[in-house]
């Protein structure tokens, strides 16, 4: 068995995977302080693994995270507040190989090999959830460059006078279309409308979005977020030309709120170059939140 972990930019979550890449059994953790979250990471993980390690015969672990990798060391997972963070202790501890990947990549993976890019020799992954990542396949291959690991989609600028990105940035992409900035549109207006909301519970707030949907302010900011989408997507097709482009992380769960709407604004080609030629299939992703975690084990 191998185990995968996905550290995301606001919970860690731990899998145990066969050979098959199914998930045997999962945990997960939301991280409650980003001044310590390199602590409450790292106690996780030993902690899950301690129980882990008792149950099945691990014979690797991947860990996936937003940030550089490097060796057992991610660097600057800026969403969390974190310069690095080594698991070389983890290696040491349990005596199996540790090996490290950027978080949209694993998911990338785990979708190029099993799920909604696997029939497509060139497509993109977007992972949409507290930041942006992504993973670019070119003729069934990761493109890793050998300085960085490089293509962060969401760090692109779409408005070089725009919202300040936690990276240091103007105006990058996923200050725009990241689902954390998408929820964080919707709890200012709910806030005003209920006494308490958890914008992070996404059945309550697909509930919340539905039942005022004619809305003015709701159909605003939808229709921006979209648009601003649009704009992100339409770089990376003329950049890259995929057949495909999977879209994952908690935007999954809004198919008919943002997916499907999305889907028919972009026949209209607004920005892209190359208007005569198809678009690409614009798809879901197929493990949704599990991606990284199946990803992590196949590096």
């Amino acid at each position: 068995m191998k185990v995968g972990i996905d550290i995301g930019g606001s919970h860690i979550a731990i899998g145990v995977v066969n050979d098959e890449g199914k998930i045997v059994e999962k945990s997960e953790k939301d991280i409650q302080s980003k001044q310590n979250a390199k602590k409450e990471i790292l106690d996780y993980l030993e902690d899950t693994l301690n129980a882990l390690t008792k149950k099945y015969e691990i014979e690797k672990i991947g860990i996936a995270s937003p940030g550089n990798p490097k060796e057992t060391k991610i660097k600057n997972i800026v969403n969390l507040g974190i310069d690095v963070i080594d698991f070389k202790k983890i290696q040491n501890k349990y005596k199996v190989p540790v090996k490290v990947i950027n978080d949209a990549k694993a998911a990338g993976l785990a979708e190029k090999e099993y799920g909604s890019l696997k029939k497509v020799k060139d497509g993109v992954f977007l992972c949409l959830g507290t930041g942006i990542g992504g993973a670019v396949f070119l003729n069934n291959e990761l493109l890793i460059p050998h300085k960085n690991p490089g293509f962060e989609l969401g760090h692109m600028i779409i408005d070089k006078n725009g919202n300040q990105c936690n990276c240091g940035k103007r105006g990058c992409f996923e200050t725009y279309c990241s689902m954390k900035k998408l929820k964080n549109d919707f709890a200012k207006i709910f806030e005003k409308m209920y006494n308490e909301i958890d914008i992070n519970n996404a059945k309550q707030l697909k509930k919340l979005i539905l039942e005022n949907k004619e809305e003015p302010k709701i159909q605003r900011i939808i229709e921006e977020y979209i648009d601003n989408l649009i704009i992100g997507l339409s770089n990376i097709i003329d950049i890259f030309e995929p057949e495909a482009i999977s879209l994952g992380g908690s935007f999954v769960y809004f198919k008919d709120i943002l997916y499907l709407p999305l889907q028919k604004k972009m026949e209209e080609k607004k920005y892209v170059f190359n208007k005569e030629s198809p678009l690409p299939k614009i798809r879901l992703a197929t493990f949704k939140n599990d991606s990284g975690i199946i990803g992590a084990t196949l590096i």
